[in-house]
């Protein structure tokens, strides 16, 4: 039998709990092993402490005499807790102006590399200004509008469809008029 496993048999050993043959091995392995042997030797100290100071009783009153101590305000401590700094008046008017500022940025800033916060502008195609093209430009620019949050692909449709309008616009136009 290992050490390990011996030192884990230890306090079933010291109490005597164990069956007859593997108390035979931990007595074989003790009479060969000093520093199991040693450790056996400090649990049966370490209990013999226990058992002689283990029964000792607090004092009479003991109690009821740090319950009045801290009942009547002797107890106070020296500095405040490192927490308590969150309840002051600075703390929480840093907190709100952090959170205000926080929202304005989100509500005026661009929302990503090609898309529009509430300063940011489409382009404006100036080829196509007038007629039947523009108007169908335009309701295909609303159509994008509306369709650009229900998808990653109505985005693209959308581009590709002003796309077509732009070419059909072209070549609607009349030779050698640019």
């Amino acid at each position: 039998m290992d050490c390990s496993r011996v030192r884990d048999l230890l306090p079933d050993y010291s109490v005597e709990i164990l069956d007859a043959r593997t108390r035979a091995q931990v007595e074989r392995h003790l009479a060969a092993c000093v520093a199991c042997h040693e450790e056996l030797r400090a649990e049966d100290d370490v209990m013999a402490l226990v058992e002689q100071f283990g029964v000792r009783q607090p004092p009479a009153g003991l109690f009821n005499a740090v319950r009045n101590r801290i009942e009547a305000g002797d107890l106070v401590r020296e500095r405040p807790a490192w927490w308590s700094w969150f309840y002051t008046r600075p703390a929480r008017a840093f907190a709100m102006g952090t959170a205000v500022a926080a929202l304005a940025l989100a509500l005026f800033l661009p929302t990503g590399p090609g898309g529009t916060g509430s300063l940011g502008r489409l382009p404006v195609n100036e080829t196509i200004s007038s007629g039947p093209t523009s108007t169908a430009l335009a309701g295909s620019i609303r159509q994008h509008a509306m369709a650009a949050g229900e998808g990653p692909l109505a985005d693209r449709v959308a581009w590709e469809a002003m796309a077509q309008l732009a070419v059909q616009g072209q070549e609607n136009r009349a030779p050698g008029v640019q």
